[in-house]
Parts: C-alpha cells; sequence; structure tokens
C-alpha cells in the first residue's frame, strides 16, 4: 500500500475508548472508521467518519465540522431516489442492474457486510462471492463505489486488511484499485460532495 491510501472499514458497530483506537490500528491495519457513536469524533476527525441514519427527517446538516455520511439500508424500494443518502447497505440479494443505472452518477457507496458471510452455508457464500462480482462491474459501470465493510458488532468480528484483501482477490479485483477508489471516494465526501440535491 502507498503511504497516501488509508484502508477504510465504514462500518463498526460497537463502542470502544479512545485508547482502542491505535490498537485497531496496529493490530488491523485499519486507518479510517466509520463508526455509529460520535463521542471519540473530538479527538479522532481523520480517523473516524461519523455514519447518520438517513430518515430525511430532521436531518442533520452540521456535526460540529466533523465528517459524517448519511447511510440507509437497503430494503428493496427500487423506486426511491435516495437523495441525500451516500451509502446504501445491501443485506439481500435483489436485481440491481436497474437501480444502479437510475442512480448512475450519484456515486453512492454500495456496502456490504462482510459479518454477514458468517451465516452462511457454502453454496449462499458461493452465490455471494458470485453476485458480488457481477455488482463490482455494475458499479464500475454506473460510477458508483463498492464498499466492504465488516460490519463488526464487538472487536471480534473487526477484519484486518488480509482478509479483505484475500476477498477481494477471490472476486477478481485488485486490491491496489478497490484500495485507491475508496479513498478517492471518500476524499470527494470530505470536500463537501455528500449531499445529493434531489
Amino acid at each position: 500500500m502507498t503511504q497516501n491510501r488509508n484502508i477504510i472499514d465504514l462500518s463498526v458497530g460497537f463502542s470502544f475508548p479512545h485508547e482502542t483506537i491505535s490498537f485497531i490500528k496496529k493490530f488491523f491495519s485499519i486507518d479510517v472508521m466509520g463508526i455509529y457513536d460520535n463521542r471519540l469524533l473530538a479527538k479522532e476527525k481523520d480517523t473516524l467518519v461519523l455514519r447518520i441514519q438517513n430518515t430525511k427527517q430532521g436531518i442533520i446538516t452540521t456535526q460540529n465540522d466533523l465528517f459524517f455520511l448519511y447511510y440507509q439500508d437497503f430494503l428493496g424500494n427500487l423506486d426511491n431516489t435516495y437523495g441525500n443518502t451516500d451509502i446504501l447497505t445491501i443485506n439481500d440479494f435483489f436485481n440491481s442492474k436497474n437501480l444502479l443505472k437510475k442512480l448512475s452518477g450519484k456515486n453512492i457507496g454500495f456496502e456490504f457486510l462482510v459479518s454477514k458471510l458468517r451465516y452462511l452455508d457454502i453454496s449462499q457464500i458461493g452465490r455471494w462471492f458470485s453476485y458480488m462480482k457481477y455488482f463490482y462491474g455494475l458499479c464500475k459501470r454506473y460510477r458508483h463505489q463498492l464498499i466492504l465493510s465488516s460490519g463488526a458488532k464487538n472487536i471480534y468480528e473487526l477484519i484486518s486488511l488480509r482478509i479483505i484483501n484475500s476477498i477481494l482477490d477471490k472476486l477478481e479485483v485488485s486490491s491496489t484499485e478497490y484500495w485507491s477508489d475508496l479513498n478517492q471516494w471518500l476524499s470527494r465526501k470530505k470536500r463537501g460532495m455528500i449531499y445529493d440535491p434531489l
């Protein structure tokens, strides 16, 4: 990895003390984490990204100069325009081409949680990898970002750089290209390109 490229896990769903951040960075090689708890953000603006659920009711427009992304769980609604959504978390297989085509140019991050693989049998895992290859191709075609996140609910479910790169290898996706694209996507969001005008 180049020095300027961060390793990113945008779905870390548990709280931890400030001291744990350095351990996570060293042990798991994770540089940037997306979290749901904003208590640590004041000290770690460069390391932590606050995830805010996009409910379209009372959308927060400022977080005291802290970096945040709006996320939404995809529930199968292909008619939604997903305005103000940065990340769509995908939990089930669906006919994705029409949605990605409709949202073309909005540069949405389509997130898959690796933690879901723990609950799949062998045939389902094979289907997951096949689907992910197809989905990645659609993301490239329609200018979206594929995001692989741990979905960790505790520190034992965090995933190291080596495991993510192994998954990318099985998907026949260049890890160098994936991390470069994800860093660029996140950088564009940081420059104020978070919001969809719709």
